[in-house]
């Protein structure tokens, strides 16, 4: 029986929401406090890029993601 995949676009959706996540964080993080949105909006991205790795971990854990990894490691060599 063949495992199920998800789609290359939900994979590659997840990679970029969470690289995305993680910048604007990083970014917000540095700028000067001057509003409250500064007080939470990194901290949301935080647990988004955190929520997202952790899906993402999970689905590769399950081999969800086996055939999309093995298509880029191939294409890297």
């Amino acid at each position: 029986m063949k495992k199920p995949h998800i789609s290359i676009e939900a994979f590659h959706k997840l990679n970029r929401s969470r690289l995305l996540a993680h910048s604007i964080y990083l970014d917000l993080k540095t700028r000067p406090l001057d509003g409250m949105h500064n007080l939470y909006i990194p901290t949301l991205f935080c647990y988004l890029n955190e929520d997202i790795c952790d899906v993402l971990e999970e689905l590769k854990s399950l081999g969800l993601c086996d055939e999309w990894l093995k298509q880029k490691t191939t294409k890297n060599n």
